[in-house]
């Protein structure tokens, strides 16, 4: 028996087409529903030879709907060929050892990630309307500065942000990744990348999760202002917070105990790097570390406290005059690579070609759950990602991920004159 005998005897009730081999065609249709072709289930049903050529393949009552299918995917590759891939231009803007990299400035969209690369934040598009919640990492609390907000707001005024703290905890990224998680948040601030586990509990949630990186950032070291030193390896402040060196004349310093100051050591965007290596059974701070709920509180304990030693974001500690910032040298070395330039600015250079040991990208986290809190995360996202947010990326002391060269930089006079003339 040929096979489509063995169907139909298997499923009398449906028919199977000759053609294509579907197999739930209703007995009285006329048409396969698969593959559209006319279905000849009699001997004397099949049209003869002429009338078959001239049958169409397609019902004429569908051909309006093939043609309109037919002008939007034509449309639709007309579009993704002229955009931008947002992968490549993220790989290509911080590509390590390549400074002059230059980024491609046009408007244009990602049309399968719902992210944009616009010039002007009023050019952003798909932008909510409401209030919504975010929060998240410290160590991109520049990103949240009130002049940057306030740019947001005149740009885009019906999209309201409310920056918003955990209760009983500390903020921090992994916090914030929670928060979104469990809907506290419409989107949150991450100084690290989401780890599998976090992708794992959002699953056991139904809910997928999407980051969209938009600033890169390093980690600096800095001391109380009696400390001379022009800087420390990594593996000795590695040392310092595990309680395996306790005075600075035991790097060449004062004869003063070193006083390590921390915040959350659970922030492991911050943190993970102190006790990288250690098994997991003695991966726990010294008995003289200090633990402070944020920066801006290590920041004033380090200023008032003799041989002291913090941490914190690059962009929020460059400035501070209480404070004295220290070099930072790979491994064991002593070619300290220091945070500020002479001019008291971000070292941008060394986040650039990957010469500063500690460099961490900052992403937005939200949930693809096709809710009007991932239209919010997504909106958030390409307003950061726009040139005129790079810019404010760039004043706020980070390093923009659609990072130019000199020439060309993002924040040049001529930058924000050309951008002047979208507002």
């Amino acid at each position: 028996m040929n096979t489509n005998a063995e169907k139909r005897l298997n499923n009398p009730q449906t028919y199977t087409c000759p053609q294509c081999d579907f197999e739930n065609n209703p007995l009285d249709a006329i048409y396969c529903q698969n593959c559209t072709r006319f279905l000849a289930k009699n001997a004397q049903d099949r049209p003869n030879e002429q009338t078959e050529k001239k049958s169409p393949a397609i019902p004429w009552s569908v051909l309006p709907l093939v043609w309109l299918l037919l002008a939007s995917g034509g449309l639709s590759l007309l579009w993704r060929n002229n955009a931008v891939s947002l992968k490549k231009v993220t790989k290509d803007s911080v590509s390590p050892n390549v400074p002059d990299q230059k980024v491609q400035e046009t408007v244009t969209t990602d049309t399968a990630s719902g992210l944009q690369l616009q010039d002007s934040l009023k050019q952003v598009t798909n932008v909510p309307q409401g209030v919504f919640f975010y929060g998240g990492s410290m160590a991109s609390a520049g990103i949240r500065s009130h002049k940057i907000t306030n740019q947001l707001k005149q740009a885009q005024p019906q999209f309201h942000l409310a920056y918003n703290d955990p209760l009983n905890t500390p903020p921090d990224s992994g916090t914030g990744i929670e928060m979104v998680i469990d809907g506290q948040l419409s989107f949150s601030e991450s100084f690290r990348p989401l780890k599998q586990s976090e992708y794992e509990i959002a699953l056991s949630h139904g809910i997928k999760l999407k980051q969209v990186p938009v600033a890169v950032g390093g980690i600096a070291f800095y001391t109380n202002k009696d400390i001379k030193l022009p800087g420390v390896s990594l593996s000795q402040v590695q040392q310092i917070y595990r309680g395996q060196l306790t005075n600075w004349k035991q790097l060449g310093g004062p004869n003063l105990p070193i006083v390590p100051i921390s915040q959350d050591p659970d922030a492991q965007a911050s943190t993970s790097f102190l006790l990288q290596g250690l098994p997991g059974s003695k991966q726990q701070f010294g008995s003289n570390v200090q633990v402070v709920r944020d920066t801006t509180s290590a920041i004033r304990m380090v200023s008032a406290t003799p041989g002291a030693i913090g941490y914190g974001s690059q962009a929020l500690t460059i400035n501070q005059r209480t404070i004295r910032p220290l070099g930072l040298a790979k491994g064991s070395s002593d070619n300290y690579i220091q945070p500020v330039t002479d001019s008291g600015a971000v070292n941008t250079q060394a986040l650039v070609d990957g010469s500063y040991p500690l460099i961490r990208r900052i992403f937005i986290i939200f949930r693809e759950d096709g809710e009007l809190d991932e239209l919010a995360g997504r909106a958030y996202a390409n307003l950061l990602l726009s040139r005129e947010g790079q810019m404010l990326i760039d004043e706020a002391g980070y390093l923009p991920i659609r990072y130019q060269n000199q020439s060309s930089s993002l924040n040049s006079s001529a930058a924000k004159s050309e951008l002047n003339n979208h507002k």
